[in-house]
Order: structure tokens, then C-alpha cells, then sequence
């Protein structure tokens, strides 16, 4: 399930909107299969979601803050929104 209102439209936007969604999309499968084992560390946890912000990071990497910062409550946004669509998608 995709949110009409939230698919960006600008080439850029999908793209980030693309690797956004990958991301969480990693972070969950991989809570996921760590979890069928018990429960997940505050360790494992940290390191699942460190490694699922890399492609992000990459993305806003060099870039100087002032350009970074207004971006932030975007990028929230859509990772709220990638999570509960990668959720929606679940049996």
C-alpha cells in the first residue's frame, strides 16, 4: 500500500522516497529474523538500525547542515510513512 499522498513526484524526491523505503524495509526484515531467536538486544537493535541508515546518510553526505537541516522533519515523515506502508504490506 502506497499513500497517494505522500509519492513524491520530482525524479530526486522517488529517489529518495525509494532508498527511504529500502531502508526500513532492511531494518524490519532483519528485526524480524533476529527476533524468531527471542528477543532482540538493545545492542542488536542499535546495530540493525546503524546499518539500515547508511543508505540514507549517504544520501545527505557532504552536503553542508543548512541545506540538511530543513530536510529533517521530511525525512521523518517519510520514514513513519515507509514503515507503516512495509507494515500494511505484511501478512
Amino acid at each position: 500500500m502506497v499513500l497517494p499522498e505522500l509519492v513524491p513526484t520530482s525524479p530526486e524526491a522517488r529517489e529518495w522516497h525509494r532508498i527511504i523505503r529500502a531502508s526500513v524495509r532492511e531494518c524490519l526484515e532483519t528485526w524480524h529474523l533476529q527476533s524468531k531467536d527471542g528477543p532482540v538486544t538493545v545492542e542488536a537493535l542499535e546495530a540493525i538500525l546503524s546499518r539500515s541508515m547508511v543508505p540514507i546518510l549517504r544520501q545527505v553526505e557532504g552536503k553542508p547542515p543548512e541545506l540538511v537541516m530543513p530536510l529533517l522533519p521530511s525525512l521523518v515523515r517519510t520514514m513513519l510513512a515507509a514503515f507503516v506502508e512495509v507494515m500494511a504490506e505484511e501478512p
